[in-house]
Order: C-alpha cells, then sequence, then structure tokens
C-alpha cells in the first residue's frame, strides 16, 4: 500500500504541456519547399534555353551551387538559383532581399576568389527593381557573376543564355545585361539602408 499513487513509467508526465507547432520550423519547412520547387521551375528554364543538367547541387570548394549545366555547344556553366516558384510580382521575391543578395555575393565572390572551374550563371525569378539597394548590390557583382537572368518578365535574360548554350563558340564575356548598370552615389543614398528597399516597392 502506497500513500501516493506511482504513474506508471511509460505514462504522461505531471504538469507535462501539450506540444504545440514551432512556428519557426513550419516557416523554414514551407521556405525550403518553395526553394525546391523554383529549382525544378528554374531547371526547366535552362532545360528550355538549351542546357543540359550535367550534375544536381554540387559542392564546389565546399560551397552548395543547384547545377552543373552543358550547352550544345559544349561549355559548362554553374548554376544558383534563387527564387520563388509564386509569379506574382511582389516586393520581396526573388534577388529583390538585400540578405539574399548579400548571401549570393558572398558565395560568388569567394568562388572567384578561388578560381572556380566554370563560369557562374544565377537564375531568379524577380529582378531587384530599378533603384532598389539590392539592385545596387547585385551590380557590384559584375567581376564575380558570368550573368543573371529571372524567369519571369526577362525575354532578354532568357536569349543571353540561350546564346551562351548554344552559340559556336559559346562566347567567352558575359553579353550585355542591363543588371551591371544600377549605379547609387553614397553622397545621396545609403545603399546598405533597409528602408530603401521599400521606397521604390509598391505593396
Amino acid at each position: 500500500m502506497r500513500l501516493f499513487p506511482v504513474e506508471p513509467e511509460d505514462g504522461p508526465e505531471l504538469f507535462e504541456e501539450p506540444a504545440l507547432p514551432d512556428p519557426v520550423s513550419e516557416s523554414q519547412a514551407r521556405s525550403s519547399l518553395h526553394g525546391k520547387e523554383y529549382d525544378a521551375q528554374a531547371f526547366t528554364f535552362l532545360e528550355d534555353a538549351g542546357a543540359t543538367i550535367i550534375e544536381l547541387y554540387p559542392r564546389v570548394f565546399g560551397y552548395r551551387l543547384d547545377a552543373l549545366i552543358e550547352g550544345a555547344n559544349g561549355a559548362r556553366y554553374y548554376v544558383d538559383a534563387h527564387g520563388s516558384p509564386d509569379r506574382t510580382d511582389r516586393p520581396q521575391a526573388g534577388l529583390r532581399r538585400q540578405d539574399t543578395v548579400l548571401k549570393l555575393g558572398f558565395k560568388a565572390m569567394r568562388l572567384h576568389t578561388r578560381r572556380c572551374p566554370h563560369p557562374l550563371l544565377v537564375l531568379t525569378s524577380h529582378m531587384p527593381r530599378s533603384g532598389t539597394s539590392s539592385a545596387y548590390l547585385l551590380s557590384e557583382l559584375v567581376d564575380s557573376v558570368f550573368d543573371i537572368a529571372a524567369s519571369v518578365d526577362d525575354f532578354a535574360g532568357f536569349q543571353r543564355l540561350h546564346r551562351y548554350l548554344t552559340d559556336t563558340p559559346a562566347p567567352t564575356s558575359p553579353l550585355t545585361a542591363s543588371w551591371r548598370d544600377a549605379q547609387l552615389s553614397f553622397d545621396d543614398i545609403d545603399p546598405f539602408d533597409d528602408d530603401l528597399e521599400l521606397a521604390g516597392d509598391d505593396d
């Protein structure tokens, strides 16, 4: 006979709270799912431009990329994809977020410094809007990124990709692209000001 009943060892703990969903984990899972969905769209976009996917998610000098591709002309490129499967014109989609461009930029510059064996192509769903800090930061990557094209409303970008992959011989220098031309004055504006990103966006 016991004064205090003992719960079985496999029973619930006293004062045990019911498990609640972790909103951070849900957000991360949703982001990862959207990333995979966009990757699939990006691969189809590249194949339509004339690419053959040689390897998915290769690691180059320790950095994870999304694909190694080869054109019909034999030219090979590494691809880094950053985008949203949603084609809606949203303020923070694709490369419109500063943190996304900064993350891409660090990777691209390190690969360039270490003499990456193939040029780096970047594919996104949405390019930064003109006059934003993200557009300026992207233009700073002209020495590290071979070219950037968007899968939404960027026919000129698709044409450049097609030429890289099908022209014989393949272009050895990047073709002219407007994303390289963004310039801001440090005297008039701070390109790292978070408010600047929102100033040109209409919700």
